[in-house]
């Protein structure tokens, strides 16, 4: 593996690309984007199909993102000369691959999970249900939730909540209604994010950060959150890649574990790589004194090879 040069706000940046790069899915396709076509030369899919390229040659010397970040800047209109979360960098490279045509709208759709919302009103009872679409899990930490991954994904048979102040327009009252949303279908690679963020207060002060200890296994059953739990589709996913973080909310460092096409796991922390272990993986499970050992805010898995479900 090989690194990324950081030039003081790409830590974020460096750790995405390198869950994308070992994300054999996406690997498979982008070299198919033509990089010759001189009408999009500084595409998000062109520019991160150069730099992949660069990553997976056998030179041990750190590659330079500059040239994915500003596409990345064109795309979103604003530059990267703060660091940003993880997820936001995640979803702008993915956003601008499904916003484009051809090879890159399937690298971008590699992540979709469509949901069916459910609203029932209260009072009456009717149900509406609408088709969403999007590309991470969100897992919440909280005192009454389970503290491993696997139990909470079982507790989301169960992910219904109310809310007030709602008017129905069948029955035509101000009333509460009650939300039930589950997954139709599967995508090839899922992304959870780790909601360890949380608002305390009314200001941006009240913003903090858990180091709460929740665990995350490397083989997933996904069935649980299905419409149809008992369908005959693949929901066994492994754990290959983790971007983790270490500091306050307003102040930090990302870096990322990725597992191989071997099954090596690898710390990557920018320009630096080295071989770990799962046990160095599973430290991310929480946080220690000061918040300073890195946490995991996101999860990545991928769909198992047919011979490899158990």
């Amino acid at each position: 593996m090989r690194g990324l040069i950081n030039y003081g706000a790409y830590c974020s940046i460096n750790s995405v690309v390198q869950v994308l790069c070992w994300t054999r899915e996406l690997r498979d396709l982008i070299r198919l984007v033509d990089d010759q076509d001189p009408r999009s030369p500084n595409t998000v899919a062109v520019r991160l199909k150069c730099l992949i390229y660069d990553m997976t040659k056998g030179n041990m010397s750190p590659c330079d993102p500059s040239s994915l970040v500003y596409a990345m800047t064109l795309y979103r209109g604003a530059p990267f000369d703060v660091q940003e979360d993880s997820d936001v960098v995640f979803k702008c490279i993915i956003n601008a691959l499904a916003d484009d045509c051809g090879i890159s709208k399937r690298i971008g759709s590699l992540w979709d999970i469509e949901n069916e919302d459910r609203v029932r009103c209260l009072r009456c009872n009717t149900v509406q249900s609408t088709l969403n679409k999007s590309n991470t899990i969100t897992v919440l930490i909280g005192d009454n939730l389970p503290t491993e991954l696997q139990d909470y994904i079982k507790l989301y048979t169960d992910n219904t909540f109310t809310t007030c102040d709602y008017h129905c327009t069948q029955c035509h009252t101000g009333t509460q209604i009650e939300i039930t949303s589950k997954v139709v279908t599967l995508p090839q690679v899922v992304c959870m994010r780790i909601e360890r963020v949380r608002n305390i207060g009314r200001d941006t002060t009240d913003i903090v950060k858990t180091g709460t200890r929740f665990a995350f296994p490397e083989t997933l059953d996904l069935k649980y959150i299905m419409k149809e739990p008992e369908a005959p589709v693949a929901t066994v996913y492994t754990l290959y890649a983790v971007v983790a973080h270490r500091g306050t909310h307003y102040c930090g460092h990302y870096t990322a574990y990725v597992r191989d096409d071997n099954d090596i796991w690898y710390l990557a922390d920018d320009s630096h790589v080295r071989v770990c272990s799962w046990e160095d993986v599973k430290s991310t499970y929480e946080a220690g004194s000061m918040l300073y050992d890195g946490v995991a805010y996101m999860l990545m898995y991928h769909k198992q090879l047919p011979h490899c479900v158990t």
